[in-house]
């Protein structure tokens, strides 16, 4: 394919095409296979060109944020994984817009020192603001889609913008997982505060986030099915904290997380996660949802 290759490197720099990159280092499970091209963009007008180039000659991609909700293949991935390195952040007035490769932490940290108040929940949260735009993450009670107005995409070759009622959120779910998209940039309505009353309350979430895992992880494994539904809750009490296989483990610290012990494979992971899956769906005749999202092929 060196056709590809010359227009990756033509378009983004040779600098920044890898190839064959192993896709452990770049999730935070610490596990995944290498990718044929791994692409760093760290423009717009490059990123609707290389999109443009992939289409026309019929290859896969996969847009990557911080890799804290992906489970990699241990295969890797046989397409272009593209890392979006553009990340502004501006305000005007209770407005904030940024890029969708502005880690999700630095605009929480933003707002704080502009007296914005309303992302405080997500301090700690390992995402791009892309990310998490498209799983419309959320926490403590809260998710991304209660301050997120538009978002600018590129799609079918063209930038376009969409209002929060086009984006059809719901409980870790955007439009974007029906209707393929890339996300370039999102803008936030939030609410003036003093900065020290923020700052007050992001602690406040840093404590609670003590209590999650260390080891290597993706957060939470499985979605809430229901109200009242506590999935870590039932996962322990069915006695399955601490379940190993090779190097993945239930965390007994948090049973809604599978940990990476230091030498576990994708395989490993899936064997954990459906045997959780098995085990509630026996147990409650409820059967669990993913929150990851798997890159490459898995079985």
């Amino acid at each position: 394919m060196e056709i590809l290759a010359n227009y990756l490197e033509y378009i983004c720099g040779v600098e920044n095409v890898k190839r064959n990159e192993p896709l452990a280092q770049w999730t935070t499970f610490r596990v995944g296979g290498p990718a044929k091209y791994f692409v760093i963009v760290d423009d717009k007008s490059k990123l609707l060109k290389l999109l443009s180039a992939l289409t026309y000659l019929e290859q896969p991609y996969f847009i990557l944020g911080l890799g804290a909700n992906v489970l990699a293949s241990d295969d890797g991935f046989d397409g272009v994984v593209i890392k979006l390195n553009f990340q502004t952040i501006e305000q005007n007035d209770v407005f904030v817009y940024a890029d969708a490769g502005a880690k999700l932490g630095a605009v929480v940290n933003y707002a704080r020192q502009h007296g914005l108040s309303g992302l405080e929940w997500a301090t700690g949260i390992p995402a791009t603001v892309g990310g998490g735009v498209y799983m419309n993450c959320g926490a403590f009670g809260h998710s991304l889609s209660d301050v997120v107005v538009m978002v600018d995409m590129i799609e079918d070759g063209q930038v376009k913008t969409l209002t929060r009622d086009e984006l059809a959120f719901g409980y870790r779910h955007s439009r974007f997982m029906e209707k393929p998209a890339v996300i370039i940039g999102a803008y936030l309505r939030l609410n003036k505060d003093e900065p020290a009353k923020i700052a007050t309350r992001m602690q406040e979430i840093v404590e609670k986030r003590r209590r999650h895992p260390r080891q290597p992880s993706a957060g939470s494994v499985f979605k809430r099915p229901k109200d009242g539904f506590y999935v870590g809750q039932v996962i322990e009490e069915l006695g399955l904290g601490g379940y190993t296989v090779g190097g993945a483990m239930v965390s007994p610290q948090h049973c809604n997380f599978i940990v990476n012990t230091g030498s576990a494979t994708c395989r490993d992971i899936l064997q954990v996660l459906y045997h959780l899956q098995d085990e509630v769906e026996k147990a409650t005749g409820v059967l669990l949802e993913t929150e990851i999202v798997f890159l490459g092929k898995v079985d």
